[in-house]
């Protein structure tokens, strides 16, 4: 019995011996002055003093396109299958102590390497675009050392990640998708072709976190995007009108006058209500539409949309205000088209000059 149990011991025992031995030989990248990749990028992390980090900056700059197979790997890096089994076994023979087994199993924590690979390719700058679906990857990392590292690596490659985070959107939740959009946030007017998926996550969580960031997203791509909003302005679910409302009017600003006009009338349904969505689609509903204002609808636009721009004129138009200072001029030029709009909104701006003009006493007190 005892030879047994001395056999089982022995055999334990060489056992944890291969496998410090393979832990000892894990790769840890290329050197650069006598120090690994893995050594170097662990200065790049914001607990490092500056000069360490300028330092590892320049050692990864010299590595270049050669860092990058173990920068992709490190971002991925984790427990190694056989490192619990091997914890197990070690707690059973007697002379070992495990924080010392650690010492050799852990030389350091694991979202360190990983946090280490992502600021690695943060410090490759645009040479680090190969590894862009690792780093999307890295914005669902549980910890906030490795996704800050992320947000940071991917603002600066501009619109490049565009793709390969709009292809993803839909298969990210939670933080992970928060940080996507983020990321897309800070791309601003180069984000637009993600609008359509941005809307698709607004439609299946009206409401929630998730479609606020998404809202917010769209509202700095400016009218270009509009074309996607519209989807949600004239969608048959009330809580998505609203809220693809209100992102259209943070899209278009310069045309506060007409939202505030149309607030009063838009989603209380009715044949006025169609009318206006209606005229919205035409004017900025259409993909690929350019249309940063009404008077660009009116003035240098289809048939279609400058009827559809004098309409929503003409609901916004007030005595005395822009939209019907605008209806005035409109009303000296040869337009090619939109007359019968343009005769219809000039009527009911005079009618509501009319009702302003005449005071209680009956005396007029402006004339058009």
């Amino acid at each position: 019995m005892k030879k047994r149990r001395w056999l089982k011991i022995g055999l334990t025992v060489l056992a944890v011996l291969a496998l410090l031995l393979i832990v000892t030989r894990r790769d840890r990248g290329p050197e650069v002055a006598g120090r690994s990749l893995e050594e170097w990028v662990q200065d790049l992390l914001v607990t490092a003093s500056p000069a360490r980090r300028a330092a590892a900056q320049a050692a990864v700059a010299q590595l270049g396109t050669n860092a990058l197979p173990w920068l992709q790997l490190a971002v991925h890096h984790t427990d190694p299958v056989w490192k619990q089994p091997l914890l197990t076994t070690v707690k059973k023979v007697p002379g070992i102590d495990r924080r010392d087994l650690m010492r050799w199993v852990n030389l350091y924590e694991r979202s360190e390497i990983r946090a280490g690979g992502v600021a690695g390719l943060a410090a490759l700058g645009q040479a680090a675009v190969p590894a862009i679906p690792e780093l999307v990857t890295a914005l669902g990392d549980p910890e906030q050392l490795v996704y800050n590292h992320a947000l940071a690596a991917l603002r600066g490659l501009g619109s490049l990640p565009l793709r390969e985070i709009t292809n993803r959107l839909g298969q990210a939740d939670g933080g992970h998708r928060t940080r996507m959009l983020h990321v897309l946030r800070n791309m601003q007017l180069d984000a637009v072709p993600a609008a359509p998926a941005l809307v698709g996550i607004i439609e299946a969580k009206p409401g929630g976190e998730e479609a606020n960031a998404a809202a917010a997203v769209l509202s700095m791509m400016g009218h270009r995007a509009a074309p996607a909003v519209m989807r949600l302005v004239a969608s048959e679910r009330y809580e998505l009108r609203v809220a693809g409302f209100d992102v259209l009017q943070r899209l278009m600003p310069a045309e506060y006058g007409l939202w505030e006009a149309l607030r009063g009338t838009f989603q209380l349904g009715g044949e006025q209500e169609s009318r206006i969505l209606v005229a919205l689609r035409d004017v900025w509903g259409e993909p690929g539409t350019d249309t940063p204002t009404l008077s660009a609808a009116v003035l240098r636009g289809t048939a279609k949309s400058r009827a559809a721009g004098i309409f929503l004129m003409g609901e916004a138009a007030q005595p005395g205000n822009t939209y019907a200072r605008k209806l005035r001029k409109l009303r000296d030029r040869k337009l090619v088209s939109g007359q019968l709009a343009l005769e219809a909104a000039l009527r009911k701006l005079k009618a509501a000059e009319a009702t302003v003009s005449v005071s209680p006493g009956g005396v007029k007190t402006s004339s058009d």
